[in-house]
């Protein structure tokens, strides 16, 4: 098995077609065609099903293409490390991560790490936590920064926590409960979420369980979302009201449109973290970037504490 044929592979499976994929390694298709089924036939499987339709994954395909990932990822890595040994570092840095800590820690490091590693250029990717870790595992990312339940052990991750994150319901500036200071108040407006709903330890469980505990009648969850960014932006332009970490309406980009209730029942909150994989060294400089991330987010919530 050779590292050519696992990146004619992956890039025919990312481009959706032999031809484009083609353009993208720069060789001809009747190369990256036969690459695919020496590979193939090393492994004794089909890996791709080819129709009129175009490209699809074989369940052997679907299997194999994770691990083709991951180990293009640690060849790139092992080649960054060593080229960084004669130099200035270069190259990428792929991370996650979840809007909250994307404010709270990457932003202010981002400027310091940038004109440290004028060569590196990170490639960010944001979602919730669980959509992310499935990108590390499938090779896309280095690592990702969000909320994760503590008693997640899944064997192949690494976890550094980073700080405990504390929610807020989050209205527009000059929402007519602006001043409300119960969750009594607010059990006859209209929430929104973001989705999936009925997991365990999202802000919709939490919400529910909210009112659940208060005796109140459930939510009135009537729009969810699969993004954080399309809630606040129907939360500035409707009375809608949503629950999401207390950070984000001191945010320069809403400060002047939203505000966190002062309710005082107490809401839940997270833990967020720093995710890799186990079993894959980080290069160098991307072991820097991650330093330089837990030591801010550290220094910074020892001191608010």
């Amino acid at each position: 098995m050779k590292l050519i044929q696992l990146r004619a592979f992956c890039s025919v499976v990312d481009r959706g077609s032999f031809r484009s994929a083609a353009r993208e390694l720069d060789a001809a298709q009747s190369t990256l065609t036969e690459s695919i089924r020496s590979l193939e036939r090393e492994l004794g499987v089909a890996l791709l099903v080819r129709s009129n339709q175009g490209i699809s994954l074989t369940q052997a395909g679907k299997v194999f293409l994770p691990r083709a990932r991951s180990i293009i990822l640690d060849c790139d890595r092992a080649v960054q490390d060593v080229r960084q040994c004669n130099g200035m570092p270069e190259g990428q840095i792929a991370l996650g991560v979840t809007a909250e800590p994307l404010a709270a820690c990457l932003m202010p490091v981002f400027s310091s790490f940038t004109r440290r590693f004028p060569k590196v250029q990170l490639h960010l990717a944001s979602g919730q936590t669980q959509r992310l870790i499935e990108m590390i595992r499938a090779g896309r990312l280095d690592f990702v920064m969000g909320p994760l339940n503590p008693d997640t052990r899944d064997i192949d991750l690494h976890t550094e926590r980073l700080y405990s994150s504390k929610a807020s319901i989050i209205a527009r500036k000059g929402h007519p409960l602006a001043e409300a200071r119960s969750v009594r108040d607010l059990v006859d407006c209209q929430w929104i979420c973001v989705r999936p709903a009925g997991v365990a330890g999202s802000a919709e469980q939490h919400l529910i369980e909210l009112f659940r505990t208060q005796g109140l009648p459930p939510p009135k969850i009537t729009i969810t979302t699969e993004s954080l960014l399309e809630i606040l932006q129907i939360i500035c332009e409707t009375d809608y009201l949503t629950v999401e970490p207390s950070l984000l309406p001191g945010m320069k980009l809403f400060s002047s449109s939203l505000i966190g209730l002062s309710i005082q029942e107490p809401l839940a909150s997270c833990e967020v973290y720093l995710i890799s994989r186990r079993v894959a060294p980080l290069t160098q400089v991307t072991q820097e970037l991650t330093s330089m991330l837990i030591s801010y987010s550290r220094l910074r919530h020892r001191a608010k504490g």
